[in-house]
């Protein structure tokens, strides 16, 4: 998995951890998007109607075709929610990786075009909330030809479900993360009404993906087993379970940053709910654990790890174990969703072995992202323990859109028993949420050298022009100014990130997790409203 690096001036260049840079895929200026749903009519005294849910069905293939009926019976989708999709599959039956991979072209002549045309003759635009893509729809968009010689993070690969989640916004058709942050990320305030106040900027879709093996089918529902399992799980009971956070300590550079501000906070922060929490730092890839209720880890990038599949019984070992009913997961792991096809070539672990093995969901990429670019575990699991759907939890704690990001799982899962608990210090770091000036990061000393209510540890934004910036041309951005003082032996205090007394790769690390984005949150109230 790579890390965020610099980028010439207007894009990001490539990262330095084992999931590249993060771009903006080429999409054009979309007005696109079909499908689907509609959740019913909300009940006598319901204040929240349910949510808007498109679902999108590739009717070239029966396993898609079952996949939408059974998940649109069991959600009470009306029909005319459906989106039919006719998208060529050599193989029907999805046993070949052909169907994961569609070209840029083929993507907007078969998925964006038709999608399109069905939410506008329905005037679906604006009240669709949630698409949901199934097994048969293609995952990624190739490689233009050329882009050898493009930067990375120019390069036209994405995820298609990332590209439907910017549908009809000015990120549609952009390329380079440098104007692709989510604005939804670390919001607290449940999206429909997130999306009323503020109708242009992105995400306008939250998107989730029904796939998973396509062996085993169900002979009633002619639905892969791992599929039909996804969509059972948010009527499924059963004890509830710990979120397990298993570091590595043995990651060096910005991996090891990555323990701390990805992976310890995600174990501080549910702490702070009240929840129990199995959190791991030793160099042991933990395995037989009973009812787990989330999991994070850094699957096969772990030092440790048990070799190929990395999940599932090896030897006498099950790893990580039992999940817990509804559980959800994110591995720090740059193409864990590179394919659901049975079999598949390993190299790094994969998000299918993960659902196989009873997750009800998680986080992954279809292709390299950057360490930068992946959810962030302490924000995704409290956000879904207090009861977000955990496809909005999921885009909650996403820093980057039309990436090669996806969601694999049921939209509307939520836990059994959400947590009604509102912690007065969230990140557990002592310091009251009032006056915590890194509100999701622990920084026990509150260090903040410039005075401007941002604490060390969340602010590489040197300049104050409100977010981090990377300029590699002129030499003038946060990251450049930050890089040159760790190269130069110079100490400047508020290069001093981590508070350790030097300046060094570690605050240059830090500063890469948060390239692009503005600094804090800060509970300062003058600063974050």
């Amino acid at each position: 998995m790579r890390h965020a690096s610099s980028r010439p001036a207007r894009s990001p260049g490539p990262i330095r951890t084992g999931v590249y840079s993060i771009r903006h895929f080429a999409r054009f200026q979309i007005a696109t998007l079909a499908v689907v749903a509609l959740a019913g009519s909300p009940a006598a005294g319901v204040a929240d109607p349910p949510a808007e849910v498109l679902i999108v069905v590739n009717d070239a293939s029966a396993i898609s075709r079952a996949i939408g009926v059974y998940y649109q019976e069991r959600r009470g989708i009306p029909a005319d929610h459906v989106v039919h999709l006719s998208i060529p599959v050599a193989d029907p039956t999805l046993s070949t990786h052909a169907h994961e991979t569609i070209s840029r072209s083929d993507f907007e002549r078969w998925i964006r075009a038709p999608i399109t045309s069905h939410l506008i003759e329905r005037s679906l635009h604006d009240r669709i909330e949630i698409m949901v893509t199934t097994k048969g729809i293609p995952l990624r968009i190739a490689e233009e030809a050329g882009a050898t010689n493009v930067p990375f993070s120019l390069r036209s690969r994405a995820s298609v479900d990332a590209e439907l989640a910017v549908l009809f916004t000015n990120l549609a058709g952009s390329r380079g993360v440098v104007d692709s942050v989510n604005a939804y990320f670390r919001c607290d305030e449940p999206f429909r009404s997130w999306r009323a106040r503020q109708p242009d900027p992105a995400p306008r879709y939250l998107v989730a993906r029904l796939t998973g093996y396509q062996l085993a089918l169900d002979p009633k529902t002619g639905v892969p087993r791992d599929v039909k399992a996804l969509i059972d799980a948010a009527t499924s009971g059963g004890p509830a379970g710990s979120y397990v956070i298993d570091e590595d300590p043995d990651q060096k550079d910005s991996r090891a940053v990555a323990n701390r501000l990805m992976l310890a906070s995600a174990a501080d922060a549910l702490r702070a709910l009240g929840l129990p929490v199995v959190h791991d730092r030793t160099n042991r890839f933990l395995g037989d654990l009973e009812a787990i209720a989330g999991y994070a880890s850094w699957g096969s990038n772990d030092v440790n790890n048990p070799g190929a599949p990395f999940y599932g019984s090896i030897g006498r070992i099950r790893y990580p174990g039992v999940f817990a009913p509804r559980a959800i997961t994110v591995d720090l792991v740059s193409h864990n969703a590179r394919s659901f096809t049975d079999p598949t070539p390993y190299g790094q672990s994969l998000l299918a072995d993960l659902l196989r093995v009873g997750a009800s969901g998680g986080a992954g990429h279809v292709d390299e992202p950057t360490l930068a670019a992946v959810a962030r575990p302490h924000i995704l699991f409290p956000a879904y323990a207090r009861g977000a759907p955990a496809v909005e939890a999921y885009f909650r704690s996403l820093p980057y859109l039309g990436w090669t990001n996806v969601y694999v799982g049921d939209p509307l899962l939520t836990v059994a028993a959400p947590v009604r608990r509102t912690p007065k210090d969230r990140d557990g770091d002592g310091a009251r949420d009032t006056y915590d000036n890194c509100l999701l990061l622990p920084n026990p000393d509150q260090r903040d050298t410039d005075a401007d209510g941002y604490g060390n540890l969340c602010d590489a934004d040197f300049d104050g022009d409100g977010r981090v910036s990377a300029a590699q041309a002129d030499g003038r951005g946060d990251l450049e100014r930050l890089r040159r003082s760790a190269r130069q032996g110079f100490y400047i205090p508020n290069h001093d990130l981590d508070g350790d007394g030097k300046v060094d790769q570690t605050d240059v690390a830090i500063a890469e997790l948060s390239l692009y984005l503005p600094p804090g949150p800060s509970g300062i109230a003058s600063h974050d409203r």
